[in-house]
């Protein structure tokens, strides 16, 4: 695959977080940056991901912020669930080209609400990635 010139691109390493989207039913893959370069704004996004040890991309669905629906996230988090991919990956390289930004991040009133709207923005993430 010839990946896209996105808005913004960048890379990391897959970290441990709280596993808070696994218990959601959404595991992600915790990306640390050094700095900001190349991380787009707040939000949700529609991405294609590279880990060093795969000869394939996987799309994903990123979160970028604070998490605001918990009040114990004050840091910035960078947090990839990769479409149709459950292994380990913890301690890998992974590169990410942003397709679009989906939607801003949300504040939502209950975790049932935010698990109701990450499936509706995996689902989107999804079509828009056929679409690449």
């Amino acid at each position: 695959m010839i990946l896209p010139a996105g808005p913004a691109s960048f890379g990391g390493l897959i970290v441990g977080g709280h596993g808070r989207g696994r218990g959601l039913g959404f595991p992600t893959a915790n990306i640390y940056v050094i700095g900001d370069s190349g991380v787009p704004v707040d939000g949700v996004y529609s991405c294609i991901v590279a880990l060093a040890s795969r000869d394939s991309t996987f799309g994903a669905t990123t979160s970028i912020g604070r998490n605001p629906t918990f009040s114990d996230v004050q840091e910035r988090r960078i947090e990839a669930y990769i479409h149709d991919l459950s292994d380990d990956i913890y301690g890998e390289r992974i590169d990410v080209w942003v397709i679009e930004r989906l939607r801003e991040m949300d504040r939502f009133d209950s975790v049932d609400e935010l698990v109701r709207q990450t499936g509706r923005d995996i689902e989107r993430s999804r079509v828009r990635l056929r679409e690449v």
